[in-house]
C-alpha cells in the first residue's frame, strides 16, 4: 500500500518539492495530478514570498496541476495579516521585500513607508529579495531603535536552487537582528499562524500529512500542528541530516512521486 492511502489531505511545501527554481522535480507535477484524482485535498505552503498566491497557482496550473488560487497559503500574506491585527488598521510599515510582499502588506490595510519615511514606522516587515541593501538595513534598524515591532516571513537561512541555495529570508533577518537588536516574529513555517490557515482550508481532511523538504521549518512545524511529517529529499536536506534530526520526521522519501510507490 502507498503512504498517499494512509491520508486524506496534504499541506505541501513548493521549493525544493515541486520544483527548485524553475525546473519542476521529475515526477512530482505527475504524482500532484495523482494525488488530486485520488480524491486527496491539497493546500501548498510556502515560506518564498516572491509571488502572490494566485501566481504560484497559475504556474501550478501551466505544469498541468489544477488547483484554485485559494489553495496557496504563503507567508508573505500571513505575515503581512499579523503585523496589521498587532499594529492596528492604517499605521506605517516598513518592507523589506519583494513587490509581492509589499502589495501583501498594503492589502492587509498597513501603511507603505518608503525612504527616510520608514524611520517613523510601526512596523519592520522582512523577507528576502535580491535588492536588499545596506540603505534598507539602516531604515529598519533606526524604525526598530524607535520602538517599531518586527516580523518576518520565516527564517530560512537559504532558498533550493538550481547548481546550488541561494541565501534565504533568514539570512536578510540576521543583519536586521543583529543590527537592531530586535528579535522577529515570524509569521510562516514552522510557527502556527501560517499551518493554522492552511489547515483551515482543508478542514475536511481528518488524516493530513505536512510535506516539506526542511526540517527546521516543514517538519518542526507540522509536528507542532498535530500533523504527521514527510520529508522530501528534493530540496534542501540530506537524508543524512534527516536521519539525524531530534526528532526525526515520520517518513523520508526522495521525492513527491514516493508517495505513491
Amino acid at each position: 500500500m502507498a503512504l498517499a492511502d494512509d491520508f486524506d489531505g496534504f499541506l505541501i511545501d513548493l521549493d525544493g518539492v515541486v520544483w527548485v527554481g524553475r525546473e519542476l522535480v521529475p515526477g512530482g507535477a505527475e504524482a500532484l495530478r495523482a494525488l488530486l484524482d485520488a480524491g486527496k485535498e491539497i493546500v501548498f505552503v510556502t515560506n518564498n514570498p516572491a509571488l502572490p498566491a494566485a501566481s504560484y497557482a497559475e504556474r501550478l496550473r501551466e505544469a498541468g496541476i489544477a488547483v484554485a488560487d485559494d489553495r496557496i497559503v504563503t507567508a508573505a500574506a500571513v505575515t503581512a495579516r499579523l503585523a496589521a491585527e498587532r499594529a492596528g488598521p492604517g499605521r506605517g510599515a516598513f518592507v523589506i521585500g519583494a513587490a509581492a510582499f509589499k502589495e501583501a502588506v498594503e492589502a492587509a490595510g498597513l501603511e507603505l513607508l518608503d525612504g527616510e519615511a520608514g524611520r517613523e514606522a510601526a512596523v519592520v516587515l522582512v523577507s528576502g529579495h535580491r535588492g536588499f541593501d545596506y540603505e534598507e538595513l539602516l531604515t529598519a534598524t533606526r524604525a526598530l531603535q524607535s520602538g517599531a515591532a518586527l516580523f518576518a516571513t520565516s527564517r530560512d537561512p537559504t532558498l533550493p536552487m538550481p547548481g546550488g541555495a541561494w541565501p534565504g529570508t533568514g539570512a536578510v533577518l540576521a543583519a536586521v537582528e543583529t543590527a537592531s537588536g530586535a528579535t522577529a516574529e515570524i509569521g510562516g513555517k514552522p510557527e502556527r499562524h501560517l499551518f493554522e490557515l492552511a489547515r483551515q482550508r482543508i478542514s475536511g481532511a481528518e488524516r493530513v500529512a505536512m510535506v516539506g523538504d526542511r526540517v527546521s521549518s516543514d517538519v518542526e512545524g507540522g509536528r507542532w500542528a498535530g500533523l504527521e511529517t514527510v520529508l522530501v529529499l528534493s530540496g534542501a536536506t540530506s537524508r543524512e541530516e534527516a536521519e539525524g534530526a531530534v526528532p526525526p520526521p515520520d517518513h523520508i522519501l526522495d521525492d513527491l512521486a514516493g508517495l505513491l510507490r
